[in-house]
């Protein structure tokens, strides 16, 4: 494979959608085949001792008032490395301002590109005439494109690049759980110390965001408990929603069925995905253009056997399967999502049917080495 250096903004440990797609992805080439420059971080000594791969840290973005624009040491420390390392190839995140560094450096050294495109990356990138020309003028360059999953191809092909569909490839992103069995022991006392024994419990794992929808599953807790007198909703996550979140609790009556856990580390999320009977993440289109590229988290909930509810926006429809894999839902409909909480609870061989379907698509289609194998593929 060709020497290849990704550049990106985003890696862990900083978490967040595209530092884990990209570490994945980078944990999976040969190692003497890749190396990452990215942003300087004071945590990452422990992240970076333990990879096998070359990583530089750098301050990609300039502090000084008077280097204008602030990405521009990005072209010194890149083209530094490109020398070092003989690198062949750019894979460059973050469009604006990462792929405007690829755009220069091909046109000055001739050093061919990879972008990877996500949802928000086209949001930013079309927002305004000037933004949008210069997006559209680094995907015309470049050699190649990856996407995250199909809705954020065709977005791109509708915002900015009609023409791109030959050198686009789609890489989905996987579940980053690590998958271990619960003692039933454990499960029980968990159950038992929060008052769940006996309960229906519907999970969401989540940054408390309003595009992630906890707010409207709150919402229609009163019509699910109308049918599911037992209900117990488990919100794991943090976010700016938090406090918003819980006042709209007490505004609709249901707090004593609602538990917030908010400093759970990956490492745990086991424990919630085996106690969940369904999992539910009914995620909304912002007035911004803010959406959901894919859902990887209805993948990981999926791989535990569990049923996964979702919205009809964005990439999810593709990450659950309507009556497949799990239900799609109207996100601002309380009553379309209640009845499909409800379809779900009270048809326990329905949950379990949709729950084994997508953990057998998971395991046939999701693994980080067949969607690496893509990326292997591109850099040849």
């Amino acid at each position: 494979m060709k020497k290849t250096l990704l550049i990106t903004l985003d890696y862990p440990p900083i978490r967040g959608g595209v530092a884990s797609y990209w570490s994945n992805l980078a944990a999976k080439m040969p190692a003497e085949s890749i190396c990452v420059l990215v942003s300087e971080d004071e945590n990452s000594v422990h992240f970076d001792k333990d990879q096998e791969y070359t990583i530089y840290r750098r301050n990609l973005l300039s502090c000084n008032k008077w280097c204008w624009p602030k990405w521009l040491p990005m072209i010194t420390y890149a083209r530094n490395i490109i020398k070092k390392e003989k690198i062949e190839k750019l894979i460059v995140t973050h469009i604006l301002p990462v792929g405007t560094v690829a755009l220069i450096l091909k046109l000055l050294f001739r050093i061919p590109y990879m972008v990877s495109m996500h949802g928000l990356d086209i949001a930013y990138a079309s927002c305004s005439l000037k933004k949008k020309i210069l997006a559209r003028l680094i995907l015309r360059y470049s050699d190649n494109i990856i996407v995250n999953s199909d809705y954020t191809k065709n977005l791109m092909f509708e915002k900015l690049c009609s023409k791109c569909g030959s050198k686009t490839e789609i890489i989905y992103p996987c579940p980053n759980v690590t998958h271990r069995e619960i003692e039933t022991h454990d499960l029980n006392l968990f159950k038992q110390a929060h008052q769940l024994v006996g309960k229906k419990i519907l999970l969401t794992v989540a940054r408390l965001v309003r595009r992630k929808g906890q707010d409207m599953v709150i919402k229609s807790l009163k019509k699910i408990k109308e049918k599911v007198p037992n209900i117990s909703y488990l919100i794991v996550g943090k976010g700016q929603d938090t406090e918003r979140l819980k006042e709209l609790a007490r505004e609709n009556g249901v707090e004593d069925q609602i538990l917030f856990f908010h400093d759970i580390r990956n490492k745990e999320l086991s424990f919630f995905y085996q106690l969940a009977d369904v999992f539910i993440m009914p995620s909304r289109k912002l007035d911004d253009g803010d959406v959901e590229g894919f859902g990887i988290v209805y993948l990981e909930a999926n791989s535990y056997g569990k049923p996964a509810i979702a919205g009809n926006v964005g990439g999810s429809p593709e990450a659950v399967l309507h009556n497949q894999t799990g239900l799609i839902v109207d996100p601002e409909d309380e009553t379309d999502i209640a009845s499909a909480v409800t379809t779900l609870l009270l048809d326990e061989e329905k949950a379990i049917q949709l729950g084994q379907a997508g953990k057998k698509r998971v395991e046939q289609e999701f693994s980080w080495d067949k969607q690496a194998d893509k990326l292997k593929e591109m850099i040849k």
